[in-house]
């Protein structure tokens, strides 16, 4: 979940709520405001980065069965019988599934990736950002507290936030030259006020030696 920003605590609330300091930036932070970094709390173990196709099972299921094809979207491995359920379900009917044969370490993505499962069904990993929630969430949330909700596959959502984000950032090196530039020319301006009222002190000192 992405990483929010709260103004300081007024200090006539510090004594009321509890408060958190950060270690690295010091910054306190009421403890209302603290959101659970789902990447350090889960624990799950990264996977192996070498594909063991042959003793590959399905991951999608509870019933150990081969896997026979690999999901690029949701970064899955699939038996047959989840093959056809999710060619049929709503969410998923659009994916590239692969034949097992296909798949390429670089394609499971398994090298650096680490599957974060979802706090309210555990068993289902976090592959999807609800808009109106503003949150990541699993298919089961999707279907069920975050039924009718906009919602967006991660890599989608990343892809959408990338785009916003970069742009913002040209936007505010434009703005931060223009005020650069204009800091400057205020700086240019207040020097040669300076220099008037010296010369103006000036005249006026031997406008008065002349009476």
């Amino acid at each position: 979940e992405r990483e929010r920003q709260y103004p300081a605590i007024p200090k006539k609330e510090l004594s009321i709520v509890g408060v958190l300091r950060c270690p690295i930036c010091g910054q306190e932070c009421a403890e209302r405001h603290i959101i659970d970094n789902i990447f350090v709390k889960d624990t799950t173990e990264v996977p192996s980065s070498t594909v063991e196709k042959s003793n590959q099972v399905c991951t999608s299921c509870e019933d150990n069965a081969e896997a026979n094809g690999f999901c690029v979207e949701c970064v899955e491995w699939l038996c047959k019988t989840c093959i056809r359920a999710h060619q049929r379900v709503k969410f998923t009917k659009d994916h590239t599934v692969r034949q097992k044969e296909e798949v390429s370490p670089e394609a499971v993505g398994v090298t650096n990736q680490r599957p974060v499962f979802c706090p309210y069904h555990k068993k289902e990993q976090l592959k999807l950002y609800c808009e109106t929630c503003d949150k990541l969430t699993c298919r089961d949330c999707q279907l069920l507290e975050h039924k009718e909700h906009r919602y967006q596959f991660i890599e989608e959502a990343f892809q959408n936030q990338k785009v916003i984000i970069d742009t913002l950032i040209t936007k505010l090196m434009e703005k931060s030259k223009y005020i650069k530039y204009t800091g400057e020319q205020i700086q240019n301006r207040i020097q040669e006020v300076n220099r008037n009222q010296k010369l103006v002190e000036q005249d006026v000192k031997v406008a008065i030696f002349t009476l």
